[in-house]
C-alpha cells in the first residue's frame, strides 16, 4: 500500500463510538474533505489504499458504518436514514461543514441520504453502483441476504470466502481478499442488517432527491446490469454513469491511481 499515511480515530455518535480511518495531504488544501462509506457487510478497510491515494491532496475519511468494523451497533436493525445521521455525527464531531460523499453499495445508499439530510453540507456525490431492483429481484435478494446461521463445520465463512473470490476482479490475488476478509466476520448476528437496511430503501425515489451531482461508478460486478437502470434517476444535468467494464469488487486496490483520477476529475470540477 502506498500514498499518505493512513491513521484511525473514533468519535461519539447517536450509537456510541464511530470509527474512522483518516489520510491527510502533508500540505495545506484547498480541497474538500471526502467522506467515504463501505459496503456490506465489511469495513472502512476496503478504502484504506484509496484513502492513501486521493488523501494526496485532501482530507480523505472512511467511517465504519454503526454495527461494522470497530464501530459501535444500533440498538436495533437500522434503516439508511439512521446510518445516514451516524454520518452527520462524525461531520459534527469532526467539525467538517462542506464535504463531499462517495460510497460503495450499500454506502452509496447511505451517501444518497446523507445528501439529502444534509443539503448544505455536501458539494457532490460518488455512488459505486446504484442498483434499481424489480419486485421479483428484491424479494430474492432478501432472501439471500437474509439473517445466517453460523455453523458449526465452519462452512458458512468458506461460503462467504468463495463468494468473494467469484467477484474479485481479474488480477486480485489471495492476499488481497484475505487482507480485507476478516471484516466480513464481525459481529456475524448483525452482519446482515446492512443488506436489510439497503434493500428497504427505496433508491429510485431517493436519487431524484439529490440537489447535488451525482457520479455513478459503474464496475461489472454482481449488481451491473442493475446498476444501468439508474440512469433515468439521475435528474442533475452534471450527473452521469461512468462504466468500468472488465472491473469489479477490489477495483479499490488494484486500479487505486485510476479512480483516484476519475473521482479527483468529477470532484474539482467546482
Amino acid at each position: 500500500m502506498t500514498g499518505v499515511p493512513i491513521r484511525k480515530g473514533y468519535v461519539d455518535g447517536r450509537f456510541g463510538q464511530i470509527h474512522y480511518r483518516i489520510a491527510q495531504p502533508e500540505t495545506e488544501t484547498t480541497a474538500r474533505p471526502l467522506i467515504c462509506f463501505h459496503m456490506s457487510p465489511y469495513s472502512s478497510i476496503i478504502y484504506e489504499c484509496f484513502l492513501g491515494e486521493i488523501g494526496r491532496d485532501r482530507v480523505a475519511i472512511a467511517m465504519d458504518t454503526p454495527g461494522f468494523g470497530e464501530s459501535d451497533p444500533p440498538p436495533k436493525p437500522p434503516e439508511i436514514s439512521d446510518y445516514a445521521g451516524a454520518a452527520a455525527d462524525l461531520l459534527s464531531a469532526l467539525d467538517l461543514t462542506s464535504v463531499d460523499l462517495m460510497g460503495y453499495h450499500t454506502g452509496s445508499k447511505v451517501a444518497v441520504e446523507t445528501a439529502i439530510q444534509n443539503p448544505d453540507r455536501i458539494h457532490r456525490v460518488v455512488m459505486v453502483s446504484a442498483p434499481m431492483y424489480t419486485d421479483e429481484e428484491l424479494a430474492e435478494a432478501k432472501r439471500l441476504y437474509g439473517p445466517e446461521p453460523l455453523k458449526e463445520d465452519g462452512s458458512h465463512v468458506q461460503a462467504w470466502w468463495q463468494s468473494a473470490v467469484r467477484w474479485s476482479m481479474d488480477g486480485r490475488s489471495l492476499d488481497d481478499i484475505g487482507r480485507v476478509f476478516w471484516a466480513r466476520l464481525l459481529n456475524p448476528s448483525i452482519s446482515w442488517w446492512g443488506h436489510n437496511a439497503a434493500f428497504a430503501y427505496d433508491s429510485p425515489a431517493s436519487i431524484p432527491r439529490v440537489q447535488q451531482p451525482i457520479l455513478v461508478l459503474r464496475p461489472e460486478d454482481d449488481v451491473w446490469e442493475r446498476t444501468a437502470r439508474a440512469k433515468g434517476s439521475l435528474t442533475h444535468p452534471d450527473s452521469r454513469i461512468h462504466d468500468l467494464p472488465g472491473w469489479s469488487h477490489g477495483f479499490l486496490d488494484l486500479k487505486t491511481k485510476e479512480t483516484a483520477v476519475i473521482v479527483r476529475d468529477f470532484l474539482d470540477q467546482d
